[in-house]
């Protein structure tokens, strides 16, 4: 019993370490290598043109759509941008939102920080799914104003090959 209980915990450091770290590196991703720069720019392009191109597609053995975005209130009552996402596990083994794919939102050229909410339905990034298997979940950030887009960004864990991004122009 004891021995679950330690493997259980190695596992929840491990996974809670990979999200710290993948965090904390954002601003080491900016110009690791040519090919990404290049990438990065032939994806806000293609955005520019026609956004509903990039904010749906395959990371790795999963499949992301990010779907829409809506206004909610925080625990404290502050002003909270919820993004809904579509996540399909193609791999053959049980998957997680959360330790599969990183999403990120930003606002004004800041990123947006989680929000913690005071109903259920957004905790959902912990669900674990069976290959074939399609979660729609729902994260809130905390806005810094009311009428600026919000810019959102997904890719795989601990990868950059692949992104998919959606502006969300609030009115």
């Amino acid at each position: 019993m004891n021995m679950k209980k330690i493997v259980l915990i190695g596992i929840g450091v491990l996974v809670v370490g990979g999200v710290l770290v993948n965090m904390g590196s954002d601003d080491k991703k900016e110009t690791p290598s040519k090919k990404e720069e290049t990438t990065s720019t032939v994806v806000k392009n293609k955005e520019s043109e026609a956004p509903a191109v990039t904010d749906a597609g395959d990371l790795g053995e999963y499949h992301v759509a990010i779907k829409e975005f809506t206004f909610a209130k925080d625990y404290s009552g502050a002003d909270v941008g919820v993004v809904e996402y579509e996540f399909t596990n193609n791999s053959d083994t049980n998957a997680m939102f959360l330790t599969s794919i990183t999403t990120k939102a930003f606002q004004n050229g800041a990123a947006l920080q989680l929000a913690i909410m005071a109903e259920e339905g957004y905790v959902d990034s912990m669900t674990e799914i069976q290959p074939g298997a399609t979660l729609n979940l729902k994260v809130p950030y905390k806005l810094s104003d009311l009428s600026a887009p919000v810019s959102v960004e997904a890719t795989k864990l601990f990868s950059n090959k692949e992104k998919l991004s959606k502006e969300f122009i609030l009115q």
